[in-house]
């Protein structure tokens, strides 16, 4: 999935009102943090690292968690709740939406990769900057469910933002 569109999906996540307004920045970075081993992969197959599997998101939030726990801090509890949250909904949308690789959901038990859709990872082996142009860019829109899932996040989160402007009277 794109960026933009994780980025959407932590908007919609925080408009659920799970947590006070102060935490929007938390899930949007939430929703997208997984990708930022996209920095240091040499392609997209590459792209879905350690950061992409549920394990170590789990065993980071819950240390947080009890962190926060054990301090007595509710803001260090909500924000691993919302990290945790956040990145398991980003392994989920990129496990719906998956055309090259897929998500390790039982990592480091198996080494498997799972996915809704069938993927050619042959199409994956290019550099990760090379997703934004053809013919990466066409052949990830092939799936036309997909792209209208990946589109519908975006056009939801914009009305969601749009429609919570208070209307003057």
């Amino acid at each position: 999935m794109f960026i933009n569109s994780h980025l959407a999906t932590g908007y919609i996540l925080h408009k659920s009102n799970l947590f006070e307004k102060k935490w929007l920045p938390i899930w949007v970075l939430s929703a997208w943090i997984p990708d930022i081993d996209g920095f240091w992969s040499a392609s997209v197959v590459e792209h879905h690292s350690i950061l992409h599997t549920q394990f170590f998101w789990v065993v980071i939030c819950a240390f947080g968690w009890l962190v926060g726990y054990y301090k007595k801090s509710t803001n260090v509890k909500t924000f691993f709740i919302i990290l945790f949250i956040g990145t398991f909904v980003h392994l989920l949308t990129d496990y719906i939406t998956a055309r090259t690789v897929g998500i390790k959901w039982l990592y480091p038990f198996n080494d498997v990769d799972y996915f809704l859709y069938p993927i050619i990872p042959e199409n994956g082996n290019i550099p990760i900057w090379q997703m934004l142009i053809p013919p990466y860019l066409t052949f990830y829109f092939e799936n036309k469910l997909l792209s209208i899932f990946e589109i519908l996040l975006n056009i939801i989160a914009l009305g969601l933002y749009f429609f919570s402007f208070k209307k003057p009277n």
